[in-house]
């Protein structure tokens, strides 16, 4: 077994890889303006007339769960994405006593995050407790939800910068800075584009120096990183949508008294749009 302070800093060499992102130079072809790099990925999903109909779409599939640094688990199981118009619901559940999933529920105003235990949620179910804006704001999932943030511009009216095409993890990509226009002190959000095909395929959400009561640490000046990133891959169509079925979150916390690294991954069996959903499914009372 390896001494406490090797495995640390193997750990901070780790969440700073997540951190850290090439910048080769611009050239004339990634110059596009937040609006250009919107409206082709919008196209990538489906032509303006569908895309102004859409309502709902519901997916069911398998899931897995692992924890890699500050638990055991590594579990299978079965989940489901619904949403309708702003609302999302996430649901991954597991046969474990210790962590039966996960359920996060936004209605776009107000969110509910359940509980493993009495008083209790997970390591990521507290964070996007702290950080409702991600799932107000619709950043979480992707297009794989009718929520999706930039199906919502207009309405959400974010600051958006296109910073050019850098190499993410040796893979080309376009990346856009996304700010909203209220919630979001703290985290820094980048959503990332294929730019041949324009398919959204990665966010990531990073802070440092996170709040004391969501780590349970004692300030003394030392940093704190958060590292929230989703892979999106698998895209294919669904009723007119070509939408990813593959959804990978990777969570990392690097703190001073706590140190976690886990994996939840979504693969989508089943998939339909325009569905009509019982609202009760996306309630947060």
């Amino acid at each position: 077994m390896l001494p406490k302070s090797a495995v640390t800093a193997s750990f901070a060499v780790f969440v700073l890889g997540l951190l850290t992102v090439a910048r080769p130079a611009r050239s004339q072809d990634d110059k596009l303006k937040p609006e250009q790099l919107i409206a082709k990925h919008l196209e990538s999903i489906a032509p303006a007339a569908t895309l102004k109909e859409l309502k709902t779409i519901a997916t069911a599939g398998d899931a897995h769960v692992e924890y890699r640094v500050g638990g055991q688990t590594n579990f299978d199981g079965v989940g489901n994405l619904l949403s309708d118009g702003i609302s999302s619901r996430l649901a991954l559940k597991f046969s474990a006593k210790d962590y039966p999933g996960e359920g996060i529920v936004s209605d776009g105003s107000k969110i509910l995050v359940t509980q493993i235990s009495t008083g209790k949620r997970s390591n990521l179910g507290q964070f996007l407790f702290d950080n409702d804006f991600l799932l107000k704001e619709g950043l979480l999932y992707g297009s794989l939800t009718s929520a999706w943030a930039l199906l919502h511009v207009s309405a959400k009216q974010p600051k958006l910068d296109v910073t050019g095409i850098k190499n993410i993890n040796g893979r080309q990509l376009y990346e856009m800075k996304y700010i909203p226009k209220k919630g979001g002190s703290g985290i820094v959000t980048y959503l990332y584009f294929d730019p041949q095909t324009f398919h959204h395929v990665r966010s990531q959400f990073s802070s440092e120096g996170v709040s004391p009561e969501f780590l349970n640490i004692n300030t003394n000046g030392t940093k704190e990183r958060v590292v929230f990133t989703e892979d999106f891959d698998d895209f294919s169509d669904v009723d007119g949508l070509t939408l990813p079925h593959s959804y990978k979150i990777d969570f990392v916390i690097d703190a001073r008294n706590k140190e976690f690294a886990g994996s939840w991954t979504y693969t989508v069996k089943q998939a339909v749009r325009n569905q009509t959903l019982d609202r009760q499914l996306f309630s947060v009372n």
